[in-house]
């Protein structure tokens, strides 16, 4: 089961040239309900585990990465609790499809925005192939599991597959991942901005 739930509501948003996904905002969040944020462990999807490329402990490694490094980002804005609780939002992230270039996943058949891990198939005889993998990021009150906010976005690691054999290994999408932190922390941010926008034209 994925994530997402409001896939149909989802638009794109680029907060910048390298970071472009799909968003969606409740229009009913009232953001002044919520004071502290509690960050789950970052979970790995079954469907992410079925690429020969992309060995299990990588995307393993990953996980604990985004979960270390996210809690490090957003613990200076925001006030981080171990444990749901009131007035707390929980952000909730789930690794949830992974792929190279050159493996029809047939994305378009699973999921409604398979575009963005898809892509332009490589060129036939392209040797370098890329990375993608698929990130799902939902924002919910911690008591009720109401659905806040979501968001989907890629992690993007540029030719670092030499052939169609060769497996991935971690420290070549280290600096990746970590860059791919700060659109999840945009999202909170623009999460919390539309909000409040739309309570003070609500108010």
């Amino acid at each position: 089961m994925r994530l997402i739930q409001n896939s149909d509501k989802l638009v794109e948003v680029t907060y910048t040239q390298d970071a472009t996904g799909l968003q969606w905002v409740s229009p009913a969040l009232e953001i002044s309900q919520y004071s502290k944020l509690h960050i789950a462990a970052v979970g790995v999807h079954q469907n992410a585990k079925a690429v020969h490329q992309i060995p299990e402990p990588v995307l393993e490694r990953v996980s604990a990465r985004l979960t270390r490094v996210l809690k490090q980002e957003l613990a200076g804005g925001v006030s981080l609790v171990e444990e749901p609780e009131a007035h707390a939002a929980t952000l909730k992230i789930m690794i949830s499809r992974a792929s190279t270039d050159m493996e029809d996943l047939q994305t378009t058949e699973v999921l409604p925005y398979g575009a963005l891990i898809g892509g332009a198939k490589a060129l036939l005889g392209t040797r370098d192939r890329n990375v993608r993998i698929l990130v799902e990021s939902q924002l919910v009150d911690s008591q009720s599991e109401e659905i806040l906010a979501e968001r989907v976005g890629v992690i993007l690691a540029k030719g670092v597959l030499e052939n169609d054999s060769v497996e991935l290994e971690y420290d070549q999408i280290r600096d990746t991942v970590d860059s791919f932190t700060q659109d999840i922390v945009h999202f909170i941010r623009l999460t919390a901005y539309q909000a409040t926008k739309n309570e003070t034209e609500q108010g």
